[in-house]
């Protein structure tokens, strides 16, 4: 058995005790499961991303660099943006979260950001490339972005790059 569903069964057991007591758990298992396997103090902001769906998103952005769950009052200001496509909505949500007052007390660590403003495509390449300044066609990125694993540990290889 996995460590991912030794977690994924202790959250079950602990849901359904909560609800039998009437109750339930305030983070939801994909967000609880990503806080368990996040290195503590960084973020992988390309691995974040993978979320598609943008209220996940949202609480996981929350979870890893705020290191908190999200709050009723932030949720709710938060909802109006779901319907963005969803890079805009991560980039977004990234870009907030990351000038925030609560981040920078956080002393998180954010590498492989996608959404840096650094780049003219709204991108930093230290994911994929050198963090450099080398700019890479969005396209480019959404590409990689959707290429297995294997494909991207390729091309890091490729290009010289441990990880």
């Amino acid at each position: 058995m996995k460590d991912k569903d030794i977690y994924s069964s202790i959250y079950d057991i602990v849901d359904g005790n909560m609800k039998n007591a009437g109750q339930s758990l305030h983070t939801p298992k994909e967000v609880t499961l990503a806080s368990a396997f996040a290195v503590p103090g960084k973020v992988d902001i390309l691995k974040l991303s993978r979320e598609r769906n943008n209220e996940l998103f949202l609480k996981k952005a929350y979870q890893l660099m705020l290191g908190r769950p999200i709050d009723k009052t932030a949720l709710k200001a938060w909802r109006s943006n779901y319907a963005l496509p969803t890079e805009e909505f991560q980039q977004t949500v990234v870009y907030g979260l990351k000038n925030s007052e609560e981040f920078y007390i956080n002393q998180v660590r954010i590498y492989n950001n996608i959404y840096s403003e650094n780049n003219g495509y709204g991108g930093d390449i230290s994911c994929i490339g050198r963090p450099a300044g080398i700019t890479v066609p969005e396209r480019m990125l959404k590409i990689y972005r959707k290429m297995p694993g294997f494909m991207k540990n390729a091309a890091k290889k490729i290009m010289g790059i441990n990880g």
